[in-house]
């Protein structure tokens, strides 16, 4: 590792641990994310039909950030964050549920 990541690792009081090259044994935590990045990717991107994947790359990052990870106990999103992100459907829930008037009436 170079002086500068290891002064980085240092700063952040992040413990690294130095793997080899072309082993993906070595890395096996990583090596499973990358997969299941890979698998999501693949279903959108090997679809003859499909032109633009890139452009719900940013949902399927946002469902692979916010699913639970059972080594860490929590999602991605949460260790970064300190908060659980909120779906766009979630939050319409939530606002409706905590509305006035006919509306909220509507759903009881």
């Amino acid at each position: 590792m170079s002086e500068v990541f290891q002064a980085f690792a240092e700063m952040m009081q992040s413990r690294s641990r130095a793997t080899l090259s072309y082993r993906p044994q070595a890395n096996g935590q990583q090596e499973r994310s990358v997969k299941t990045v890979m698998q999501s990717v693949r279903v959108y991107a090997e679809d003859p039909l499909q032109q633009d994947w890139d452009e719900i790359a940013e949902r399927l990052v946002f469902a692979i950030n916010n699913s639970f990870d059972l080594t860490r106990k929590d999602t991605p999103f949460y260790l970064v964050h300190g908060w659980d992100a909120r779906s766009t459907l979630k939050a319409m829930a939530t606002s409706l549920c905590q509305g006035s008037g006919k509306q909220t009436d509507a759903l009881k």
